[in-house]
């Protein structure tokens, strides 16, 4: 809003001093040779009125919508605004089917060498009981890549190998993250992508339409110090095998 009030009288202040300098001369060469300057004055006051008036409803629908938009990011809750209907326990059975999801696709992200960690409600199960949350209804991981690397072929060579071990596979454009499923339960696994975008310190999603659109609520939210990818990761148990962290 300072800006656009600044810039407002900036504007006018421009305007004021060119008039006052070309005043003397008449202004023979914007207009009719008969036209006077106090003529040339009124017209110009008539019109920087309409002028100013469009422009602060200009800043007030600038303003309206920017908080809308500052709103709407801060509040965006993807997977929580979601209203499910949770279970307190999920049956061992299928708790067991997300178990062996997960075991298949670190084994994959193993052989490609690339670095990964626990995310979400999977780090939080690690921590608190080394395996999945009776609640919870998938596995999260996220790789951690620099940002000049190739997205889209890792991508497409992760998608490749889960197919090939059997798991229905699908790249969310939106949210930047893998999502796979089991044959038997359809449990789910989600594989987002991180890097220090910035060179600033600060490891971002660097995958999706949802990271960029909705930054106010990334850079709030999905965020960690780049520190705490650095090689080696700790690790700690989890899904009966040993799993790095964030």
């Amino acid at each position: 809003q300072h800006y656009f009030i600044q810039s407002n009288l900036r504007i006018m202040v421009i305007q004021l001093s060119f008039l006052n300098i070309l005043g003397p001369l008449n202004l023979k060469f914007i207009g009719p040779k008969d036209i006077s300057y106090e003529t040339f004055r009124a017209k110009n006051r008539y019109y920087w009125k309409r002028m100013t008036n469009k422009s602060w409803k200009l800043v007030l629908i600038f303003l309206i919508l920017f908080i809308d938009y500052y709103w709407i990011n801060w509040r965006w809750q993807p997977w929580y605004g979601v209203k499910l209907a949770p279970r307190c326990q999920v049956p061992e059975d299928e708790i067991e089917d997300m178990r062996t999801v997960g075991r298949q696709v670190q084994d994959i992200l193993e052989r490609r060498n690339l670095t990964y960690a626990l995310a979400f409600g999977s780090l939080w199960g690690a921590l608190r009981i080394n395996d999945i949350l009776p609640w919870d209804i998938d596995i999260d991981l996220m790789v951690i890549m620099d940002r000049d690397a190739n997205f889209q072929d890792t991508i497409a060579d992760i998608m490749s190998d889960m197919e090939a071990d059997g798991i229905e596979v699908y790249y969310r454009d939106w949210v930047g993250i893998i999502q796979g499923y089991s044959a038997t339960y359809r449990s789910q696994i989600d594989i987002s992508f991180y890097c220090d975008f910035y060179r600033s310190g600060t490891m971002h999603r660097c995958t999706g339409w949802e990271s960029y659109i909705l930054w106010v609520n990334h850079r709030y939210h999905f965020v960690f110090p780049a520190e705490l990818a650095e090689p080696p990761l700790p690790t700690r148990q989890f899904i009966n095998r040993t799993s790095p962290p964030h």
